[in-house]
């Protein structure tokens, strides 16, 4: 099993470019790995794709959209069926995984921009910084979007090493970072090739760090758009963006290809995921209702397939919903270590569910907000829409999710007594969510519009 090959012998074409790094890497001067006597804890390897909708992947029903690797992922591990982002948003989505709780908590509520002010701040606690200190090799690779400051980068944020993006693939100038240092302008062939440049780190990483336990943080670029992929990827007459995920599927082939050369998947516990609904015209919900920046089910449920040969069961599909700041509690424990006790986490370690051993019960709703406005419940099988972004609701909206997960028909005339109970949750958590107050600042660059975006 732990030699099986994902990736294919090509993904789209020869390799046309090289890293253009030193032969130094920072993270072999990292800790020495563990003594033969210890037990080696587990590596943990967390793919996330940008903007990957709910229904996109084969595994998730997709006919028309190839994604064998992420597949067979799933055949020999788990697949959840209700897991849900922290956010609608990619930049508080992140900042929810990586602390393990809210987003307003750690004071990012919306996308960041480019020169903005903002970033994840020094006093949070990142899963990077919680690993770190139980003896992992850590890496953050590709997508940041956590601020663009050197004081917000990952490297001040427990991971040794960093090589990406630091916004979104749409804001200009679309910059390269290795480490605190930019490194590339991406534009033309180069924005084609970033995909191939991020995987081919990430390989590095892994064999750099194959003796000892390592936290290896992916975040791809795509299928956020603008899309832009190598000409020997394209597909005449088929769109862009399904030949991304095809793309991405390869990609992820050959970094569970590179476990497998280092005899580490047996080792290794993998997560595939995605960081919030789709955007634009493209992006398949499954049928289910909203895309990014809505709190219906299309912009929150997200595809998440985890593997451990022989720690998870192969091939179990799980219905127990689970929410992102889970991640958080659950991987620190797995590694040994506690999740601090001052300061609210949101989460709860969902080990039993992965595993299928010992049992859970949800001790808090989830709760979706939007810059300063609780949008959205789940409380069991109960989904409760107070408002729809920053807009009040002109009545709430309960549905049942295991009757209707489109949420398509409201029963609150049939359920009057959930409704009042789910009001009062509400309110209650409301009152516990800060004052947001925008702030309008310049741009330094020249070339982006106000706002970061990039132009036409």
């Amino acid at each position: 099993m732990s030699q099986q090959r994902f990736g294919s012998h090509s993904w789209c074409g020869p390799a046309r470019c090289t890293l253009g790094l030193p032969i130094f890497l920072p993270w072999l001067a990292c800790a020495p790995p563990a003594s033969a006597g210890e037990a080696r804890k587990p590596n943990i390897v967390w793919i996330w794709a940008d903007n990957l909708a709910y229904g996109d992947l084969g595994v998730y029903g997709n006919r028309q959209i190839k994604t064998p690797v992420i597949d067979r992922l799933a055949e020999r591990g788990v697949r959840l069926t209700q897991y849900y982002i922290a956010h609608t948003v990619c930049s508080p989505s992140r900042a929810a995984l990586l602390t393990g709780r809210q987003p307003f908590r750690v004071g990012i509520v919306d996308v960041l921009r480019p020169d903005g002010p903002s970033g994840l701040p020094a006093d949070e606690i990142t899963l990077a910084e919680a690993l770190r200190a139980q003896g992992y090799a850590t890496a953050a690779v590709g997508k940041w979007h956590l601020g663009d400051r050197r004081e917000f980068l990952p490297l001040q944020h427990g991971f040794d090493s960093y090589l990406g993006l630091p916004y979104s693939m749409d804001m200009l100038p679309t910059l390269l970072y290795r480490d605190n240092d930019i490194v590339d302008e991406l534009a033309g062939d180069k924005v084609q090739d970033v995909t191939e440049r991020l995987t081919e780190y990430a390989i590095n990483f892994v064999a750099a760090n194959k003796a000892r336990p390592f936290f290896l943080y992916f975040s791809h670029t795509i299928p956020h758009p603008p899309l832009n992929l190598p000409a020997e990827c394209r597909t005449p007459g088929r769109s862009i963006y399904a030949d991304a995920i095809e793309y991405l599927d390869r990609h992820v082939g050959r970094l569970l290809d590179a476990l497998a050369h280092h005899g580490l998947t047996d080792k290794t516990l993998v997560v595939f995921t995605s960081d919030n609904g789709p955007m634009g015209k493209y992006g398949d919900t499954g049928g289910l209702r909203g895309r990014i920046r809505d709190s219906y089910e299309g912009g929150l449920r997200v595809p998440f397939v985890a593997s451990w040969p022989g720690k998870l069961p192969a091939g179990k599909v799980i219905d127990t919903p689970a929410i992102a700041y889970d991640a958080f509690p659950t991987l620190v424990r797995l590694a040994g270590g506690e999740v601090p006790k001052d300061r609210v986490y949101d989460g709860q370690d969902i080990w039993p569910v992965l595993c299928g051993k010992g049992g859970f019960k949800r001790l808090k709703p989830f709760v979706w907000v939007y810059l300063d406005n609780v949008t959205a419940l789940r409380y069991a099988r109960w989904k409760f829409h107070v408002a729809r972004r920053d807009k009040p609701l002109p009545s709430p909206e309960l549905y049942d999710l295991n009757a209707d997960p489109q949420e398509a028909h409201p029963v609150n005339d049939q359920h009057p007594k959930i409704v009042k109970q789910l009001q009062k949750m509400a309110r209650e958590f409301q009152a516990d969510v800060p004052k947001v107050w925008s702030l309008q600042y310049p741009v330094r660059d020249p070339v982006k519009q106000k706002g970061g975006v990039r132009r036409k």
